[in-house]
């Protein structure tokens, strides 16, 4: 159900799309940032693992209860989720019928989260997703830990990222048939190396050990990222507002490790750029 759910979510992102471009090309800049608004939830909803959740929300709506605005939404003073959803009343009166169902998964979106509580924290997430960094979820100190935590949860959330020390992990889940498992990530790589390339700060704080580190950073965090220096090594800091920490990657075997992964990558795509179709196999 999940793949059914994601197909639906991209259908709504085409249409958002579209009417974004409209907008866009009309000098609407209001309707325009509710579009990108929107854009947002579903993010929103992949970043936090909740697109299970959603799934069920939809389930449990009636199609008589489609065109249903949640009281909680309405009743909220949220700057953007009210306007947002007036935009997609609207649009819905002017579709078609058959070309209605992105616009009520839009408004069902809308509903769930309303009804969940997470208006300020979509109204949060939509101002500041592009100045934090990618979103964990969650924090263990050991693989085992996590492993532990992923067998032992019910239903996991699905899909969404989590620390392992100082390390990505992507896990997921699925419900038919109730696998689960995580893989490692390298989702600020790509930054670190942009960053590096420019060259790293010769004016940087500078500590003696990685607690002296972690107790500067609580008080002064990173925006989303900083250089700093411990015992005479360069850290790239990372701060993760949801988790009220910072990761610390070793800038020298972080980009190792990217350069390794980029490599592998590579050579699976030469792999199967060789390798012989279906209906030339022997």
């Amino acid at each position: 159900m999940q793949v059914k759910t994601d197909e639906a979510l991209a259908e709504a992102a085409i249409l958002i799309a579209s009417r974004r471009q409209t907008a866009a090309l009309k000098g609407r800049a209001e309707e325009e940032k509710l579009w990108l608004y929107l854009r947002t939830l579903s993010y929103f909803v992949h970043a936090t693992g909740q697109v299970y959740r959603f799934e069920d929300a939809l389930t449990r709506t009636e199609p008589t209860e489609q065109r249903h605005v949640s009281a909680r939404l309405r009743a909220h003073k949220n700057t953007l989720a009210q306007p947002a959803v007036e935009l997609l009343l609207h649009t819905l009166g002017e579709t078609p019928e058959p070309e209605q169902k992105p616009v009520l998964v839009l408004i069902a979106l809308l509903n769930f989260i309303a009804e969940t509580g997470q208006l300020d924290d979509v109204e949060d997430f939509f101002s500041h997703h592009l100045d934090h960094a990618p979103v964990a979820i969650a924090h263990f100190t050991r693989h085992e830990e996590a492993e532990a935590w992923l067998k032992g949860v019910a239903e996991p959330p699905s899909p969404a990222r989590i620390l392992i020390g100082d390390e990505y992990f992507q896990f997921w889940y699925d419900r038919e048939d109730n696998t689960r498992g995580m893989y490692r990530d390298y989702p600020i790589e790509p930054a670190l190396e942009a960053l590096t390339a420019r060259g790293i700060p010769s004016q940087r704080p500078s500590f003696a050990t990685r607690a002296e580190a972690e107790a500067w950073l609580m008080s002064h965090p990173a925006n989303p990222y900083s250089f700093v220096a411990i015992a005479g090594e360069h850290y790239f800091a990372v701060h993760h507002p949801r988790l009220q920490r910072h990761s610390l990657h070793h800038v020298a075997s972080a980009l190792s490790a990217w350069e390794e992964r980029k490599r592998a990558v590579e050579r699976e795509a030469a792999l199967e750029a060789t390798a012989p179709s279906d209906g030339t196999r022997e």
